[in-house]
């Protein structure tokens, strides 16, 4: 059933997911420049995720919406290295540096595991992960807002 709470969380996780990519991006290589093309897929899968998954969870309990908003984060960041990853193999692809398929399908799990390794700086994930507390309590406020709203008519 639609309800408010899905295109509202969509949107709290899109905006956190925009500010986390951001942050990301010097700790992926410094001295490049990955573009707003990388910060749109993620803001374009957390947008899906915030939809689909974390719209349906938030409400039950405020500990449990927080959880939901973490698992939403660990979701968008897999989704996302999943398709840049994809991505990069074709760019790889092209450049002759696979000689089979196998070898491109365990190209494309090191390049996702390269993706998230680089995220695992203790002060980018306690800023993911204070960012992802605070659009979970939101959430689960607002949630209540509109249930009390709809439940009053």
């Amino acid at each position: 059933m639609f309800t408010l709470i899905r295109p509202v969380s969509a949107v709290f996780l899109a905006a956190l997911a925009y500010f986390a990519a951001v942050a990301y991006e010097p700790l992926y290589d410094p001295d490049i420049d990955l573009g707003m093309t990388y910060i749109w897929y993620a803001v374009r899968v957390a947008f899906v995720v915030g939809w689909v998954f974390l719209g349906g969870l938030v409400g039950r309990a405020l500990w449990f919406s927080i959880y939901a908003t973490l698992q939403a984060v660990v979701l968008t960041a897999i989704g996302t290295a999943m398709i840049l990853g994809i991505g990069e193999i074709f760019i790889r692809g092209y450049r002759r540096q696979y000689s089979e398929v196998m070898e491109t399908l365990l190209g494309y799990f090191e390049i996702v595991l390269d993706w998230l390794n680089r995220a695992l700086v203790p002060s980018y994930l306690i800023q993911v992960a204070i960012g992802a507390v605070v659009v979970g309590i939101s959430l689960h406020v607002l949630n209540a807002l509109f249930e009390r709203r709809r439940n009053d008519r």
